[in-house]
């Protein structure tokens, strides 16, 4: 492993700024390929990860130190940041969902816990949506949409190699065999997560449909591998056997990331309430976006191999 590969799996500190070279710069995301198992050592130990997880809680309590607000241009060097690193987060997260989901398949577990840790995925990928989101129309256009185009001239989230583990939960084919205690909870985070997707779509594409969106009606069969690739290039994905713990490590890096820029630039830095959409204005929208951070640690949780904090998740 190269320097820089271990420098990227190692876990963060509790202090300052430490992702990257510098305030939203981007680093690789290491995965297994989709339905592969984890390679069953790594650089990072579970212990180490579970402490790690619960010093970040501890201490962004207390109130973490981040960089200064972005300003000028830039914004648009934090809105790539953005676009780049919450859809690695949102890779993560479909793993670990696509991981819970065949546990509970297979009846392995506690099923009131894996019903449970199923909706948070849900939940923490409906805040990854907006965040993803929150640039404003003018950078989407001007910056981020041409760049996937110039990659390839049909460029499509269907192509995101982790997505079709989840893709039958997320079009709401079909409830998952969660405990009854959690059918109504999933069920709302999963047409949320829809709806978020719609309104971020109004908010930044001519038309209102999100490359996805647009792609979904008439792609629903096995994409070609290299399809995957270019995905994967685009978004500073490698595939290659990493443990458990390295994932969750590359996890907790992005989750303190996120957590910094969000205490020093909120959700929409550069947007005023004009240019919200009405549909990211609902209330559940919105107690979405006040979730968003606890969110993440409870994902961080959940990848830590720790418990999840029931009283904590259910008072959202």
């Amino acid at each position: 492993m190269t320097p820089g590969s271990a420098a990227a799996l190692a876990l963060p500190g509790t202090g300052g700024w430490d992702f990257s070279d510098y305030p939203y710069g981007l680093e690789p995301l290491t995965l297994p390929h989709p339905g592969e198992p984890y390679a069953p050592n790594g650089c990072v130990r579970h212990a180490d990860v579970r402490q790690v997880c619960r010093d970040l809680r501890a201490r962004a309590q207390e109130g973490l130190d981040g960089p200064r607000p972005a300003a000028g241009f830039t914004l648009e060097r934090l809105f790539w940041f953005r676009w780049i690193t919450g859809h690695q987060i949102s890779f993560v997260i479909w793993r670990l969902l696509a991981d819970a989901l065949a546990r509970l398949s297979a009846g392995e577990g506690d099923r009131e816990e894996l019903s449970a840790e199923i909706t948070q995925h849900v939940r923490g990928y409906c805040g990854m949506l907006l965040y993803t989101g929150s640039c404003d129309r003018a950078v989407y256009n001007g910056t981020i949409r041409p760049s996937m185009y110039r990659l390839h001239s049909t460029f499509s989230g269907t192509w995101a190699p982790d997505y079709p583990a989840v893709r039958s939960l997320f079009r709401g084919r079909k409830v998952p065999p969660v405990a009854a205690s959690q059918v109504d909870a999933l069920v709302r985070e999963v047409r949320l997560s829809s709806r978020i997707h719609l309104g971020v779509a109004s908010k930044l594409v001519t038309g209102g449909r999100s490359l996805l969106q647009r792609s979904i009606a008439d792609r629903d069969t096995v994409q070609p591998r290299m399809w995957g690739a270019v995905f994967d290039c685009y978004f500073l994905t490698l595939r290659a056997p990493v443990s458990s713990s390295e994932v969750a490590s590359q996890l907790l890096r992005r989750q303190k990331a996120v957590v910094l820029d969000l205490i020093a630039n909120g959700l929409y830095p550069a947007a005023g309430n004009d240019e919200v959409p009405k549909e990211l204005r609902q209330p559940d929208v919105l107690a979405c976006e006040e979730d968003l951070t606890e969110s993440l640690f409870r994902i961080a949780r959940l990848s830590a191999g720790l418990p999840l904090d029931r009283a904590r998740a259910s008072a959202r």
